[in-house]
């Protein structure tokens, strides 16, 4: 099982460099920060961009995988991101993976001046984005005429194919999401909480991965993806039962994730200040006692069978 962090970029390059660091001499598997213009706890305290925290921190650090949590159309086109995304592969030995997500309404659905997207829009502009970034990634020139994007003699990696550059990771709470996973993505996204309206809890919830992972692979099923093909990543943000209050917090949290199917766990490196306040020497002692004894990976098909019915 793979053990990463989400490390926010709301701190000045001299101070993040050494949580990055750390986190790479530690031995976790990955190190993501999310892909905001503004975010909602520190709408109005710094925050930087992304691309260039990950090329800053591709370079300060030696094996650590490293990526977007998550990359969104709400501000962003493919192309460039592709693009973005090639350089951050070579600055990084190829260590970079390319996180997306729908993106949800606020700040950055409006910080470039257009009407929010209505749920299906907002669906159809995903597919088709995630699709031209897949396109970008995998060919040297692109051309390309959709509904949203549209793309002319992109110019991208002259060394593209056959295949995918780079990993990408799709984010997907409901079925038309996690179809787009099954025909794009090589990690499958989820923070454990339902995305219907008046169903979103403050905790992460089992039973609801649970159910989002017997939908996921029945739609494998139906698009031919062998799910066993497919990592399955928590991103455990949880302020009620934080994976990180304890060390037996954290064992508690991976034992259940493992049970359910779950490849990949991230949680938020420790702050000093809220939001994801705590104490680094808990992480610590789990990347020294703990991550040792989950080297071993999970396979799907193996653990599939002890998804239950009933909730968690």
């Amino acid at each position: 099982m793979r053990v990463g962090v989400v490390i926010l970029p709301a701190a000045e390059w001299r101070t993040a460099r050494r949580d990055w660091q750390r986190a790479d001499e530690w031995g976790l598997d990955h190190a993501w920060t999310y892909d905001h213009i503004a975010w909602r706890d520190l709408i109005d305290d710094r925050w930087y961009a992304a691309m260039p925290t990950l090329a800053a921190a591709a370079v300060s650090t030696e094996r650590i995988g490293i990526g977007t949590m998550v990359s969104t159309p709400n501000f962003r086109h493919p192309v460039p991101l592709a693009k973005e995304a090639l350089a951050l592969r070579d600055l990084s030995g190829g260590r970079f993976t390319l996180g997306i997500g729908a993106g949800a309404g606020g700040a950055d659905a409006r910080v470039l001046g257009a009407a929010e997207p209505s749920p299906a829009e907002r669906s159809a502009r995903f597919s088709e984005f995630v699709r031209l970034a897949d396109e970008c990634l995998s060919r040297p020139v692109v051309n390309f005429a959709g509904e949203h994007y549209q793309a002319v003699e992109a110019r991208m990696d002259p060394a593209c194919g056959p295949g995918r550059a780079l990993p990408i990771a799709v984010a997907a709470g409901g079925p038309a999401g996690m179809r787009v996973t099954a025909r794009h993505a090589d990690i499958w996204v989820t923070n454990g909480s339902s995305p219907s309206p008046g169903l979103l809890a403050p905790g992460v919830r089992p039973a609801v991965i649970a159910a989002q992972l017997r939908q996921l692979w029945a739609i494998c099923a139906e698009e031919g993806r062998d799910p066993g093909t497919l990592r399955t990543l928590l991103l455990n943000s949880d302020r009620v039962n934080p994976p990180l209050a304890s060390v037996e917090s954290f064992q508690e949290t991976v034992a259940w994730c493992r049970e359910l199917g779950i490849t990949d766990l991230v949680v938020p490196f420790p702050r000093t200040d809220p939001p994801y306040a705590g104490d680094q020497r808990i992480l610590e002692r789990i990347a020294r006692e703990v991550l040792p004894g989950l080297r071993q990976d999970v396979s799907l098909s193996a653990v599939r069978a002890t998804i239950r019915d009933e909730d968690r």
